[in-house]
């Protein structure tokens, strides 16, 4: 397909952001980021007016972007680069101005018309597993950004899949063969890979969802595997990861928990991609092929339950607590997330804190007698539990979500 020529100086314009772009002497970046954004209409116009917002130029020593409001600018090394960086950028601006679309840092493909979400996990490999899936056969919704509705809805950003380059040598002939038959812009980095024309999904197209799914890739797993996790541990990834700067915890956690009370959440151990696409495709299409293949984080403890410093366990045992009156919980199966109304940070539970929690929402008392009371109901050594009570309630009182009696 021969590269169209486009004016030395053009504007972009995009449903939802209107003209919000001007690339000036870069015919490549234009090129390239038309084919990285193949879902979401562009409209190329011959520059006008004032400057948009942001800006890209090449000069006779590289491409530059900047925006009117900022003073610095910066180098982009390739057209595949300023398309990895406008992308982005746009992207975001358009959930920006939709405050009713929770922005979702995820990959997403639809199977049997629902859609799998990934939430971004480092180096967990969401992005080459949306270009397996797509050449399996797959369509793909997005592979970094995807918008939610109140309704709990997927919403399509229309965004090519990226791929990490180079590529490494444990990926099938099959994965490699595909990516490069539809390989879009790339330079020493990256590679967008344009599925076929149903492919991928197009801008504002909505998809309800069917499971959450975190990752781990490991070179060392043999034959890809799907376990169930408990449904917190996918609320916990979208709370990490989402775009929201200003809504209050409680709206968020509002927005998510009917969506983690509704779909399965689900572990996809595997090696190579393409060969963990088509099992996870497998599995999704028949649940009793997981249901009974259960496995935990929990042993894990909440990042902001952990203790800044020692405290004397003696003395948090034999002191009397109670929980603090200004705490909103929201349970989610056998775990309880807890908001601090007045800081609003957001604190996990797992099935034995939940106990605790709820032994001090009746009464207070001490940590011995909420130790006697586990042991009994858990049928496990005291000293062991008294132990772990010990180290809860002093992470309870320096997260402020319980006080002791003077």
């Amino acid at each position: 397909m021969s590269a169209r020529i486009y004016p030395s100086s053009v504007d972009i314009s995009l449903p939802h952001l209107g003209r919000c772009l001007r690339i000036d002497q870069a015919p490549e970046v234009v090129s390239a980021l038309t084919q990285a954004m193949p879902g979401w209409p562009i409209t190329v116009l011959p520059a006008q007016g004032p400057v948009p917002e942001r800006y890209v130029y090449q000069d006779a020593e590289c491409l530059w972007q900047g925006s009117v409001h900022e003073p610095n600018e910066f180098h982009l090394p390739s057209p595949a680069s300023a398309a990895c960086s406008l992308v982005g950028e746009l992207v975001s601006q358009r959930m920006l101005n939709e405050p009713d679309l929770l922005g979702l840092h995820c990959a997403s493909i639809e199977i049997n018309g629902r859609l799998v979400l990934f939430p971004e996990s480092s180096k967990a490999g969401k992005s080459t597993l949306s270009v397996a899936f797509a050449a399996a056969g797959y369509r793909v919704f997005g592979d970094d950004v995807l918008g939610l509705t109140p309704q709990g809805a997927g919403v399509a950003m229309g965004v090519a899949p990226r791929l990490r380059l180079p590529l490494p040598n444990s990926f099938s002939a099959e994965f490699v063969a595909y990516s490069e038959r539809h390989a879009g812009p790339e330079d020493e980095r990256y590679r967008f890979v344009i599925p076929d024309e149903n492919g991928l999904a197009k801008v504002d197209e909505t998809s309800p969802v069917g499971a959450i799914v975190l990752l781990e890739r490991d070179s060392h797993i043999l034959e890809p595997e799907v376990v169930t996790l408990p449904p917190a541990e996918g609320l916990l990834q979208l709370l990490c990861q989402n775009f929201v700067r200003d809504t209050s915890s409680a709206t968020l956690l509002a927005r998510l928990l009917p969506l983690m009370q509704a779909v399965p959440c689900l572990l996809l151990r595997y090696s190579e991609p393409l060969a963990g696409a088509r099992h996870l495709a497998k599995v999704i299409k028949n649940p009793q092929l997981y249901a009974a293949n259960q496995a935990s984080l929990l042993n894990v403890p909440p990042h902001e339950l952990q203790l800044c410093g020692p405290i004397p366990a003696q003395t948090t045992l034999e002191r009397i607590w109670s929980a603090q009156t200004t705490i909103t919980t929201y349970p989610l199966g056998d775990e309880l997330f807890l908001i601090h109304t007045a800081s609003g940070a957001i604190h996990r539970l797992n099935s034995s804190g939940k106990i605790a929690w709820q032994l001090l929402q009746q009464q207070p008392l001490s940590g011995h007698e909420i130790s006697d009371l586990m042991a009994s109901y858990f049928k496990a050594p005291l000293a062991a539990v008294t132990a772990d009570v010990a180290t809860l309630l002093a992470a309870l009182a320096q997260a402020e979500l319980v006080a002791a009696q003077p």
